[in-house]
């Protein structure tokens, strides 16, 4: 299959890695020159730009950072569109900018799919990424083939806009758990309580979630944490704040109150004020644990 592939950061790239070990035809644009070369030499071709991309591909995928650059690539991309085509756009963005791309695309007689992604870096590395995908489903079963070297799941969750508001509930319940994470590994050490045996009970009573089971920020309790690898990031602070933003505003246009989204959304700033925006969101511990007068991180230095 003739695919393209369209900003190829930290999700990207290995999403194009996939794809190629897969056997597909993939094109690539990207704003970076390293990770355009990085692809290059896996077996991708370079693209003079979205619309040269779009040109020469049957779906052309999306994953970049923010909804003013996915209505950009969409606006370049518009005169190479057409029947037969599908654009599936894995950014996380606004389900009103969303729902207005797909207007856009679909006008030119191409196909349009939203699929934002859950699963951090290490899922697009391992190929095992969770994709909620809003649009007409008959045009994902058809693109469905080159959704599957990345995806571990793939849900069909609505019509458009729906895979940015499912993306946007996983998001803020994510950014809950690791404030209250940070909360209660502070509670717990500043009381003298061993974080190991800590992480033991809370990963086997009700308190465990995703971000206890991956992201207890105390570094040397689980090896693979951001925690423990100097807070590199699996989710940067800065992207996570940008999607609770999402959240925030579109609750406003819905009418449903975001208390708690509100409090981590304020923690997040913090941790960007502190210098920590491109560093894992669970670094968002490290204001806590400052604040509660802990030392080191809560045990050893990031």
């Amino acid at each position: 299959m003739r695919l393209g592939f369209i900003g190829l950061g930290a999700m990207g790239l290995p999403m194009t890695r996939h794809l190629l070990e897969a056997g597909h035809q993939v094109t690539v644009a990207s704003r970076s020159r390293g990770p355009i070369d990085r692809a290059v030499s896996l077996g991708a071709t370079e693209g003079a730009g979205p619309a040269a991309v779009a040109g020469g591909a049957d779906v052309v995928f999306l994953c970049v950072p923010s909804s003013p650059q996915v209505a950009e690539v969409v606006t370049a991309m518009l005169p190479d569109l057409g029947p037969g085509k599908v654009v599936v756009d894995c950014s996380t963005i606004d389900p009103e900018v969303e729902r207005r791309q797909h207007d856009l695309v679909t006008a030119t007689g191409a196909g349009f799919l939203e699929a934002p992604l859950s699963g951090g870096t290490a899922g697009a590395e391992a190929g095992t990424l969770t994709l909620m995908v809003g649009g007409d489903e008959v045009t994902l079963e058809q693109v469905r083939p080159a959704m599957d070297p990345f995806a571990g799941r793939i849900i069909h969750v609505g019509g458009p806009g729906m895979g940015q508001v499912v993306k946007l509930c996983n998001n803020l319940i994510y950014a809950a758990q690791m404030l209250a994470t940070a909360e209660a590994t502070a509670l717990a050490v500043k009381s003298g309580v061993d974080p190991g045996k800590l992480h033991e009970v809370l990963s086997n009573a009700t308190g465990d979630c995703v971000a206890v089971r991956t992201r207890l920020p105390v570094p040397g309790v689980l090896p693979a944490s951001p925690a423990s690898n100097g807070w590199q990031p699996g989710f940067m602070t800065d992207l996570m704040a940008k999607d609770l933003d999402l959240a925030l505003a579109y609750g406003v246009d819905v009418g449903v109150p975001l208390a708690s989204t509100a409090v981590a959304r304020q923690v997040l700033t913090a941790a960007s004020v502190a210098g920590y925006g491109r560093e894992d969101f669970s670094s968002l511990a490290k204001v806590v644990f400052a604040l509660s007068g802990i030392a080191g991180n809560g045990g050893g230095e990031g």
